[in-house]
């Protein structure tokens, strides 16, 4: 059948923009569906990186506390406290103090000053500590989790690899 020539095709753009009642197509909805999932798991990535979240934290009194600990150098190298610090600060964790141990130690001791150990297993797997380089000796009047002095074996740790 032939065409009259008043009547507008279907498939001419004009007749689409006729015929449209303004919503989204099912490929329109898909792509915004998937824009919107992307966009959340961005922010969720964005938000979680750097931060540390559970790595750096613990869970004392129903409350969740960010891991503070002191960092002490026991090798004779220079800056070393400062760089274990910078990888440990840029993980979530709050590092109190930096400085020198007085006698030079062999291996990286991580010790728990809280009571919590579970701090210092996780300050100790944050730096690739074995776990029997983990002691504890409890101060509560250091008002900290966990010490760290770093020991010869330093270039086995994480933050020196």
């Amino acid at each position: 059948m032939a065409e009259l020539p008043h009547e507008a095709s279907t498939d001419s753009p004009s007749a689409r923009r006729k015929h449209s009642s303004g919503r989204p197509t099912v490929r329109k909805r898909l792509v915004l569906s998937f824009v919107v999932f992307l966009s959340a798991v961005i922010a969720i990535i964005l938000a979680t990186r750097g931060r540390g979240g559970a790595e750096s934290e613990i869970v004392e009194e129903g409350r969740v506390h960010t891991i503070q600990l002191d960092v002490f150098n026991a090798t004779g190298e220079a800056k070393l406290a400062q760089r274990m610090t910078d990888y440990l600060r840029s993980r979530g964790f709050d590092v109190v103090e930096i400085g020198n141990y007085r006698e030079p130690l062999e291996r990286t001791m991580v010790i728990d000053r809280s009571g919590n150990s579970r701090a210092a297993v996780q300050v100790a797997e944050a730096l690739g500590v074995p776990m029997e380089q983990v002691l504890q000796r409890i101060d509560k009047t250091l008002y900290l989790d966990v010490s760290v002095f770093i020991g010869k074996d330093y270039e086995t740790l994480r933050p020196f690899r």
